[in-house]
């Protein structure tokens, strides 16, 4: 039918001048946001090499390893290659500024609103979130804290400056933004003991929000809210998902971060006209790289699946692209004070990620030990075996064959194909611990597998088969779970660690008014502090100590060189050596 034109006498009134586009909060923190980079980056370039060094080191006087810190990190060779890497940044962000000043891109249009939850969800997530608190408050008050968990609040989120955590990239131990966020939000606590039970805060509230993305991306693939309460459940019981869970570190988060961003990734493939999932998926990519970055591992996945499934769909998906270009170009701009002020060689270049040196067949037969315990790791040292654990976690790749869950089973072998080759390109292996998050999905999806394929026959064969393997490992991770068994967590000792250090404080001279530390010392500093003693920092620098009784020193550290010849050894306690001042 054709459209009528309208009658003379009846022209459609002149709406008038178009009114002015008035700028939002958003536009003006985003402006904000941009000159303050601009200034930041202005001020890096123009201030000298040492009046820059002496300043850090100013700001900064409880500084891990200071001394190494202008030789090791940030030396004038640093800091040229940081003036070029700011000026190109600089650069970026004038051509961002300009763009969005000149061009003023049109308001888009008004998507429908993302609904997230449902009323009808409200249950479900209650229950899971008493779980989640129940399984939390239960490791955190039953678990000692561990060696990394005091180290992260010592040197990372309890630094007196937090521009200092998140430039001084010491060791992979500084999970960057958790120890931000911790130091950020409870720093004003000004007591270093409190920093590790914020931190373990941080991490459970990160694993109740890890229980609720994977109900709600498990319901609404199946349609079915048990479906995804209970497997919920089992991700919440997993050995290291819940045992990370309560330590204050980063691990919990990360994980958070990796659920999303592939529940977000599934969604945008299923509501393509939706852009905030894009938006979402953007910002945990970003955020994940800014916690670990071996976060990259799950990005590339993610980039190979979305290639496929283009590929497939014959479609461009240029909205895709960009919201990756901008993840990358975010994960950039927040490792830029780590480049600047402790070098790239701080990131690539650590004993963590160095590759092996030798022949590729040589580097396999060596690391082939570590990954067979990949499987029974993912699922809790619950005593599968290696062989059986395999399978369970390699039957998620057969999802490709189905219709309507191919997508998630081609993200999966993308994923399992980007461990593998980062793996064999990098020659070196990957923390266990690093691969929390895709043995988390192998979890879920185990016993999703069988019970799509099963359906197919009967539905309550499907049923049946899935509950019996959520019932079985299950069962498995509430024996074997990381309460009663700690060991496993990081492959220490942790109670043994705890009791030793415990033994040592225990068995100081009744009058010792003063003690100090040693930087290696920390864990002992720590459990003193936390008892309700003062001490000085382990990291403050000898010459601005005050005289203390007695020194102690861990067992791969010794007193520092202004100290040796004022104190005299007296005993051992747990590998942790006790020092007496000399009386002149």
């Amino acid at each position: 039918m054709l459209i009528p034109r309208p009658a003379p006498d009846r022209a459609a009134p002149d709406p008038g001048p178009t009114p002015p586009h008035r700028a939002g909060w958003g536009q003006v923190a985003g402006a904000a946001l941009l000159l303050a980079g601009i200034a930041a980056l202005l001020v890096y370039i123009l201030t000298p090499y040492p009046v820059l060094r002496d300043g850090y080191l100013r700001h900064t006087p409880y500084l891990y390893r200071a001394a190494a810190w202008p030789r090791d990190f940030f030396t004038p060779a640093v800091k040229a290659r940081g003036n070029l890497l700011a000026a190109l940044a600089l650069a970026a962000l004038v051509g961002v500024g300009a763009y969005g000043w000149w061009v003023r891109p049109r308001q888009p249009a008004a998507a429908p609103p993302l609904r997230l939850l449902r009323r009808t969800d409200k249950p479900w997530l209650a229950g899971l979130l008493l779980l989640a608190a129940g399984l939390w408050a239960w490791g955190a008050t039953q678990v000692p804290p561990a060696y990394d968990e005091v180290f992260s609040a010592v040197y990372c989120a309890g630094n007196q400056s937090l521009f200092a955590t998140w430039s001084y990239y010491m060791l992979p131990n500084n999970h960057v933004l958790f120890n931000l966020l911790n130091g950020g939000l409870f720093g004003w606590l000004h007591r270093l003991p409190w920093l590790v039970p914020t931190g373990r805060l941080l991490s459970g509230l990160a694993y109740a929000g890890t229980l609720v993305v994977v109900y709600r991306l498990v319901a609404g693939l199946t349609g079915r809210r048990g479906v995804g309460a209970l497997l919920a459940v089992l991700a919440g019981l997993q050995f290291s998902l819940w045992g990370f869970g309560f330590q204050a570190r980063g691990y919990a988060l990360y994980a958070l971060l990796h659920w999303v961003a592939v529940g977000t990734l599934l969604a945008h493939w299923r509501q393509p006209r939706q852009p905030k999932w894009l938006l979402l998926n953007m910002l945990a990519v970003a955020a994940g790289y800014a916690v670990v970055p071996t976060f990259l591992f799950y990005h590339a996945a993610q980039l190979l699946a979305a290639a496929a499934v283009q590929q497939r769909q014959r479609c461009f998906d240029g909205q895709f692209w960009r919201c990756q270009a901008g993840a990358l170009a975010l994960a950039g701009a927040f490792y830029l004070p780590i480049i600047g002020f402790s070098g790239l060689a701080s990131l690539a270049a650590n004993p963590y990620v160095r590759p092996f040196q030798g022949r590729l067949t040589e580097f396999v037969i060596r690391a082939w030990p570590d990954v067979r315990g990949y499987a029974p790791y993912a699922f809790g040292e619950i005593g599968l075996g290696p062989w059986p654990a395999y399978i369970l976690i390699l039957l998620p790749l057969t999802l490709l064959a189905h219709r309507r869950y191919w997508q998630l089973g081609l993200l999966y072998l993308t994923w399992l194909l980007a461990v593998a080759g980062g793996t064999l390109g990098l020659r070196h292996v990957i923390f266990h611990r690093n691969l929390l998050a895709f043995f988390s999905l192998a979890v879920v999806l185990a016993p999703l597998t069988v019970g799509v394929w099963l359906s197919r026959w009967r539905r309550w064969a499907g049923l049946a088969g899935a509950l019996i393997i959520i019932g079985g490992v299950g069962l498995g991770f509430v024996r074997h779970n990381p309460v009663r068994e700690p060991l496993a967590l990081y492959y220490y000792d942790l109670p043994a660690g705890f009791d030793a250090v415990q033994q040592r404080l225990a068995k100081l001279p009744s009058g010792a008014k003063s003690i100090a530390f040693s930087e290696e010392s920390f864990y002992p500093y720590f459990l003193y502090r936390r008892a309700g003693h003062l001490a000085p920092h382990p990291a403050q620098r000898p010459a601005q100590r005050p005289a203390a009784d007695y020194f102690i020193t861990a067992p791969n550290d010794a007193l520092p060189p202004a100290l040796a010849g004022r104190y005299q050894p007296v005993d051992t306690v747990g590998t942790y050596r006790l020092w007496r001042r000399q009386l002149n």
